[in-house]
């Protein structure tokens, strides 16, 4: 039986057809008759629908090419005012020979540190997420990547750059209004390139909460919009990058995967990536085009195993890599496990703990400075704010944290002050005991760790600044001597300082 043409199931359809369904039915008959979506009718619809809507052109786009080859489409669908010359997001013609996945990635990370000083793992990590950005489609989790440097002059630009040459669907800004990310997210799901982001995320947390909300497919956003206030979903999936200086809040660095670059040192030379020739920018991204052809349904099913050691968070930022690296093979399934720990220890060890973590981590400090397994609540207080290099001396809006406000964030961990006997006073205080639960999960071996030593007795010189109950032994908590004022030693002093605004976000 034939298959009725496209004016026949338009004329019959109960109720006028929209555009995207006109040419997802031509899609759905192209199994049977290829010719359906080169009907005349159906490619006005389709250069209708790519010049208006580019997320609609890139979805047809995919179904398509599981029907028929897309090339053509490609050409036929083209206008001059979205030719080479004008269109925002220029179709990539795929490479016409099958590609090697393995040997393509590698050849991207050895030509990214042709331009760019950084370590193998950073360009390696690179190199993948330039690939995941072609398989958008295909992964649920989108990381960001977090380009840093503790200096200007150490290339985070140049790989920014690199980005914008390869990745799919690039859009790069030196800044952007919320309400611009978020419409063109909806709009276009491009890969999102934004310089500069240590002045633009300052103080703009709207601008966070659309970033933080596109981590995963399901992300969107609602605001009103036009005279009548109507409420809008936006979407805000997809893949984006973040380059500047320095730390980026809290909760964008948990949903992002660490570039850190350095600058050079004299004898380390690198070329100009404006000469990179356009012969190489073209193959590559021709060839990155191919692979998502020929990978998407393996990509798309792959289920790797989450890396031992990451955190749940961080394991779910790597599996869209992950994904990429099981799909392609060679070295890269066991590569990716390696380079994923070692680019997460070095996060770790340039990232400072939540506000809640760094609290239990320093209570849990007071607690082993002191020698004692109870503290009462103003001696914990006084410990908190004798470390100069800690946040809370002006935590609370340039004035020391508060023991309610201590109360308060301890609370969220389920822990509470309780009315202690110690030596002969009776107050408010906290039991160590109590901080066990929250000791073992929050500050576990992959939590940044202070580093400074505790403080030791020099020469037998110590004292104990809370009189035990009894000169026995048979005391109900003892008091372990401790170094004096001015007779102690530090066998370490490299704390590393924390950076928290006022009101705890971290920068």
């Amino acid at each position: 039986m034939s298959q009725p043409n496209i004016k026949e199931v338009v004329d019959n359809a109960p109720e006028p057809l929209k555009p995207m369904d006109i040419v997802q039915n031509a899609i759905d008959r192209a199994s049977d008759d290829p010719g359906a979506l080169f009907e005349q009718s159906i490619l006005d619809q389709i250069t209708s629908i790519r010049q208006q809507s580019p997320a609609d052109w890139q979805r047809i786009r995919a179904a398509a090419k599981k029907k028929v080859q897309v090339a053509e489409l490609d050409k036929l669908t083209r206008t001059l005012a979205s030719g080479e010359g004008g269109e925002l997001f220029p179709t990539i013609e795929p490479w016409q020979e099958q590609v090697d996945g393995a040997s393509l990635v590698r050849e991207l990370s050895d030509t990214l540190r042709q331009y760019v000083v950084c370590e193998p793992e950073v360009a390696d990590t690179a190199a993948l997420w330039i690939a995941f950005t072609w398989f958008i489609d295909e992964v649920h989790v989108a990381p960001l990547a977090n380009i840093t440097a503790p200096l200007p002059n150490c290339g985070k630009s140049t790989l920014l750059e690199f980005l914008e040459a390869f990745a799919f669907q690039p859009l790069k800004c030196d800044g952007i209004s919320p309400a611009a990310l978020f419409r063109s997210m909806d709009k276009w799901t491009p890969t999102l390139l934004i310089d500069e982001v240590d002045t633009f995320l300052r103080d703009n947390e709207d601008a966070r909460g659309v970033l933080n909300s596109g981590h995963r497919r399901n992300g969107f956003i609602i605001r009103v919009v036009g005279e009548d206030h109507e409420p809008k979903r936006f979407a805000t999936w997809g893949a984006k990058a973040l380059c500047g200086i320095g730390s980026i809040a809290n909760t964008l660095a948990s949903r992002s995967i660490r570039l850190e670059l350095r600058r050079k040192l004299p004898h380390e030379t690198v070329e100009n990536i404006r000469f990179m020739p356009q012969g190489l920018r073209d193959r590559l991204k021709r060839q990155l085009a191919r692979l998502q052809d020929d990978l998407a349904e393996t990509v798309s099913s792959a289920r790797p195993e989450p890396i031992p050691g990451l955190s749940n968070r961080a394991a779910d930022n790597w599996e869209p890599l992950q994904q990429i690296a099981v799909a392609i093979g060679g070295e890269w399934p066991e590569r990716v496990k390696r380079i994923a720990m070692t680019v997460t220890r070095m996060d770790d060890a340039e990232q400072a703990s939540d506000v809640g973590t760094e609290l239990l981590k320093d209570i849990k400090e007071a607690f082993e400075e002191k020698g004692v397994d109870r503290l009462f609540s103003a001696e914990l207080i006084n410990a908190l704010h004798s470390d100069s290099e800690a946040p809370w001396n002006s935590w609370n809006r340039g004035q020391p944290i508060t023991a309610r406000q201590v109360a308060t964030k301890l609370g969220d961990f389920g822990i509470k002050s309780k009315q202690l006997r110690i030596g002969f006073e009776t107050k408010k205080g906290y039991d160590r005991k109590d901080f066990g639960e929250a000791f073992r999960r929050y500050l576990s071996p992959t939590t940044p760790q202070p580093s400074e030593t505790t403080k030791q007795a020099s020469n037998h010189a110590a004292y104990s600044d809370i009189p035990n109950e009894t000169e026995n032994d048979h005391v109900s908590y003892g008091k372990r001597h401790e170094a004096s004022n001015h007779a102690d030693c530090f066998d370490v002093s490299d704390k590393s300082p924390r950076q928290l605004a006022s009101n705890g976000e971290e920068f």
